[in-house]
């Protein structure tokens, strides 16, 4: 495989910026197999954050109404979600700076049926 240029590590490392990822799915027209895998995990990862967001918000609509233990539940839930989402994110950002190809966690199977070539 082929060295990723500074800017493709860059637009790579944009692709974990959450709402970003569209930035260089749109703006690159030539993606290497680099910046693609990049573009791929970086959407996988976005449309996770928003089923998680849609989730914690059903929690919150049901749970969370139970008056203490509803309202320490969805602090944790929220907490340990938003983090989660932040280290791979920040995982993610590091990794592509480095040029370094890696495996989304428990997404890559669905990461790797994103059509961005």
């Amino acid at each position: 495989m082929n060295e990723p240029t500074a800017t493709e590590r860059w637009w790579g490392a944009a692709c974990y910026a959450s709402a970003l990822v569209v930035l260089p799915i749109l703006m690159v027209e030539h993606k290497g197999e680099f910046l693609a895998r990049h573009c791929r995990q970086g959407f996988t990862l976005l449309a996770a954050e928003v089923v998680l967001l849609l989730v914690l918000g059903i929690v919150d609509a049901s749970l969370g109404r139970i008056p203490l233990l509803g309202m320490l539940l969805s602090i944790v839930l929220h907490l340990v979600g938003l983090l989660a989402c932040l280290g791979i994110s920040a995982l993610g950002f590091a990794r592509a700076l480095a040029g370094e190809s890696w495996n989304l966690p428990f997404l890559e199977e669905f990461a790797q049926r994103v059509p961005i070539h």
